[in-house]
């Protein structure tokens, strides 16, 4: 079976939702943690939480995980309260507000992708 196009936009959405939290990232850290965070530790952080992304994304569009589709989703959950935190403080009258609320717009459209009708024929579908 094809990987329904759900899944596809699922997937994209993702990817773009993680290269702007990169551009959030770098211009709070530039704004507001340069002086309080190395940028190796800043960098660290980054690219290993990207990883962690990415992996599970890969594991829910290409090998139907559904154990790493939960597992994002409350990774998703868990991540809100720090951009609350930050839309609450900031609202979106600056750029870290308006980044933050459209990644986390995106990232929690996507997640919408996986409830699908047909994303949830492709999992079920999965042979294990």
């Amino acid at each position: 079976m094809n990987v329904p196009p759900s899944i596809r936009t699922f997937e994209r959405m993702q990817i773009v939702a993680l290269a702007v939290g990169w551009l959030n990232a770098t211009y709070t850290y530039r704004t507001v943690l340069h002086d309080r965070v190395s940028p190796f530790v800043f960098a660290t952080v980054l690219i290993t939480l990207s990883v962690v992304v990415m992996l599970l994304v890969f594991l829910i569009s290409r090998q139907r995980s559904t154990s790493a589709k939960w597992l994002l989703i409350v990774l998703s959950a868990a991540a809100t309260a720090p951009w609350a935190a930050l839309l609450r403080r900031s609202g979106v009258a600056d750029w870290a507000g308006v980044l933050g609320l459209f990644q986390g717009g995106l990232q929690i459209v996507s997640l919408f992708y996986l409830i699908h009708p047909a994303s949830r024929t492709w999992f079920g579908s999965r042979a294990d």
